[in-house]
């Protein structure tokens, strides 16, 4: 487990770097290929975080980082997240600011999240998850950290749909193109049984990079919680709402209803003419 925080690296931090490359087989130069039924488990918390932090940013896009650990080399669990001050000076998001980042550790660390970084995630809002070459170069630099960083795209505005839309890239190898036309070994159907969109595949889709198998888990305490995020009781119907809302709302309806009139009458005289002209 390495933490992505700022700052210097000290001696004990390379060892570790260096412990967690990724194996050479031996008696050949390949790398050692990630296996397509890799996933990534997000929690129903780190979910929601992404996505109202994705809608309260639209329509530039914002990032944050994701906690969680590697649990083996086919499961990333992802609990929690947070988001990173990002300045709203155009679409896209560059840089990370390590200093905000170390602080924002220190502080979970003292809460009792004592989840490390597993990777980032950003908002494309309006135009699909796919990495273009600023996020090829972010992720990039996490994967010198750890080879498995992951980089999740939420789409904002897409997924009011009533579904997700949310994808999980990690950038390609470049040794395993030089070396084999396989850049991921295949142990199952899981990764294959996915509609991959064309918009991935015209931005460098398994070309550049290449997509991680996505579930959300959710268990009985979050399942109950997620029922009764907005449920009404049965004292809202009697509950008394402020005079002046309801006063305008009830003259906007009005209005609206004398407007709808008047296209009635509108339209009831020119379709009489256009019958009287028929005879």
């Amino acid at each position: 487990k390495i933490k992505m925080g700022g700052g210097a690296f000290n001696s004990e931090l390379k060892k570790t770097l260096m412990a967690n490359k990724l194996p050479r087989k031996k008696g050949n130069s390949d790398i050692k290929l990630p296996d397509t039924a890799e996933t990534i488990y997000i929690s129903a918390l780190a979910l929601l975080k992404m996505l109202k932090h994705g809608r309260a940013g639209i329509p530039l896009e914002v990032m944050g980082l994701m906690l969680g650990e590697f649990i083996d080399d086919y499961t990333v669990h992802v609990v929690d997240v947070f988001a990173m001050p990002q300045t709203a000076l155009g679409v896209s998001v560059e840089a990370i600011d390590s200093v905000f980042q170390t602080k924002m550790l220190d502080m979970l660390k003292r809460t009792g999240r004592d989840e490390y970084v597993v990777g980032w995630y950003h908002s494309h809002p309006g135009f699909g998850c796919w990495l273009s070459s600023v996020d090829c170069q972010t992720q990039a630099s996490f994967e010198t950290l750890h080879p498995r960083a992951v980089a999740v795209v939420v789409d904002p505005i897409q997924s009011v749909r009533g579904k997700v839309i949310m994808d999980a890239f990690r950038c390609i190898n470049p040794m395993t193109i030089v070396s084999t036309s396989e850049v991921r070994s295949v142990t199952s159907n899981l990764g294959h049984i996915r509609r991959v969109p064309i918009i991935s595949i015209v931005h460098g889709l398994n070309r550049t990079y290449y997509s991680l198998n996505i579930v959300y888990r959710r268990d009985l305490i979050e399942q109950k919680m997620l029922k009764n995020l907005n449920k009404q009781s049965w004292m809202h119907g009697i509950l008394p709402g402020n005079y002046e809302a309801h006063s305008n709302k009830n003259l906007k309806s009005i209005d609206e209803m004398n407007t709808l009139l008047k296209l009635y009458e509108t339209f009831s005289q020119q379709e009489s003419e256009l019958s009287s002209e028929a005879f």
